[in-house]
């Protein structure tokens, strides 16, 4: 029986900018970064009822013999290209608040909303790793409170332009006199933060729209949800909507999917996920930085994706999916799969009727029952 009791879960897919996409390995798909593929897979996306495409921002790679994320697309630019080859999907590109000043971001938000017509977002980030940042000469060696003072000026600034019509501004890290920035966007876009940190889930909380989280396994996934929940509801932000990132490993049976897996593993970049490690290892803030933490974990466990992946026949990894969903109340799913045609495929159409079956609705499910 059908439970069409559950809020609308958004469905969004995580772009395989970088080269081999999002698994190390020399034996998994060998994903090219192109903007031509990058289109290819959102237009599926939208044609399958997702509602968001987000694009992350990477500026070096790890080496090996994968040259693993060696060539990447830059987040913004992509997105502006997909959002005039897409017409209703939402395009969310991602910027480092180190590389861009919020003056220009302002600019670029502002074509790339009227590109889309109103459906940009941006995801945030504060940090990264030294390396990634450094190599350009615009890593700056602040501790992990700083970054976010710095986030929450840079936002400050960006939302001003994005309203007033002149700006003077004169903080600690940006100065702004007599600032214009025309056009405004039509809507403010929704800002989206990955920070997971005690400090960065309060900043994520008083200055964006959602906050973009993963977990270490299942346990971990529901506890970080609630957790933001429940300091959204003491911030008296209600609204405010949480965002889960989940690798996703399908196959016919559970036993082909961890065939998969193995043959991946196989291959595992052991050179890349060092120096991923490495670069991660040598931030002053690690011990706070909850995202590079887990980049180490992965690098450390030898392995060609987390260990935290759905992997399984659809119907596993539909109730596993959903099981977390409503465990942890996530607003939002974001999908990374190894093949992002047809493993998305199949997530767009088997995986989102079995979390229906399950309780968890999404307008993936509704655009594939309205269009048989």
């Amino acid at each position: 029986m059908l439970d069409t009791s559950e809020k609308t879960t958004e469905l969004g897919v995580f772009l395989p900018v970088g080269n081999g996409g999002w698994i190390t390995s020399t034996t998994s798909p060998q994903l090219p970064a192109t903007y031509d593929y990058n289109k290819q897979v959102a237009i599926l996306a939208e044609e399958m009822g997702f509602d968001f495409a987000l694009a992350m921002a990477k500026w070096r790679g790890y080496g090996g013999p994968s040259k693993h994320w060696d060539i990447t697309l830059e987040s913004m630019t992509a997105m502006a290209g997909i959002a005039e080859a897409t017409s209703r999907i939402g395009v969310w590109g991602t910027v480092h608040t180190m590389v861009f000043h919020p003056a220009v971001v302002a600019k670029m938000t502002a074509v790339i909303d009227q590109i889309s017509k109103g459906r940009f977002g941006l995801n945030i980030v504060s940090g990264s790793n030294p390396s990634d940042q450094g190599q350009m000469g615009l890593w700056m060696d602040l501790d992990h409170a700083e970054r976010y003072e710095l986030a929450e000026e840079w936002l400050t600034v960006l939302k001003r332009l994005w309203t007033e019509e002149r700006v003077d501004h004169k903080g600690k890290h940006y100065e702004l006199i007599d600032c214009m920035s025309n056009p405004k966007p039509s809507v403010q876009p929704p800002i989206i933060c990955a920070g997971a940190s005690d400090r960065g889930f309060l900043f994520t909380m008083e200055h964006c729209t959602g906050s973009f989280m993963l977990g270490s396994d299942h346990d971990d996934f529901i506890k970080t949800g609630l957790r933001a929940k429940e300091l959204a509801a003491q911030q008296g932000k209600p609204g405010f909507k949480t965002y889960g990132l989940f690798t996703i490993v399908p196959g016919a049976t559970d036993a082909e999917a961890r065939e998969r897996v193995a043959y991946y593993d196989s291959g595992v970049d052991t050179i890349a996920l060092d120096n991923q490690t490495r670069e991660y290892s040598g931030d002053k803030s690690f011990k706070q930085n909850t995202m590079a933490q887990r980049f180490v974990s992965q690098g450390e466990s030898r392995n060609s994706m987390t260990r935290a992946a759905l992997v399984g026949s659809s119907e596993t990894i539909g109730r596993k999916l959903a099981e977390i969903v409503k465990g942890a109340q996530l607003d939002g799913v974001t999908v990374i799969v190894p093949d992002f045609i047809d493993d998305l495929r199949t997530v767009g159409t088997e995986v989102v009727e079995v979390l229906a079956q399950n309780g968890v609705m999404t307008n993936a499910y509704a655009h594939q029952k309205a269009a048989q």
